[in-house]
């Protein structure tokens, strides 16, 4: 149980790593990709979305706080998914803004398929860290 839940714990450190770096070499993008969202000050928002996955990615890859940033990641994704299921069956022209990229998606099952993958990863690591503790 402890190989499984560090390999998990570390994919998804690294899924968030190059999630926030995509988005720091591509900021005018992600900025982008939010506003089709419709979401209310995108302009600080982008700035923490990158400083949330910088800082949990690089916390879960060196075993530091992973009990509390597998919650963050478990927020996170799941706010995203929210994000998709209003927008589902809808083409972004911007990319969704995952990974800085500015290529047009349609959010669709596979899509929200992922996400809803990244959401079980997260609480699969908090809850393999929490029977740990006891």
């Amino acid at each position: 149980m402890q190989s499984l839940s560090m390999l998990l714990r570390v994919i998804l450190g690294l899924v968030l790593l190059a999630a926030a770096i995509g988005k720091l070499f591509n900021m005018e993008v992600f900025h982008l990709a939010l506003e089709q969202y419709r979401l209310p000050h995108t302009g600080v928002l982008k700035y923490l979305v990158i400083a949330v996955e910088l800082a949990a990615g690089l916390s879960l890859v060196m075993n530091k706080a992973v009990i509390i940033l597998s919650l963050v990641s478990l927020l996170l994704f799941s706010t995203i998914l929210v994000l998709y299921v209003s927008m589902y069956n809808k083409t972004l022209n911007r990319g969704c803004g995952c990974f800085g990229c500015n290529k047009a998606v349609v959010i669709n099952r596979y899509e929200t398929g992922k996400i809803i993958a990244l959401i079980l990863i997260s609480a699969a690591v908090f809850f393999l860290n929490c029977a740990g503790i006891f």
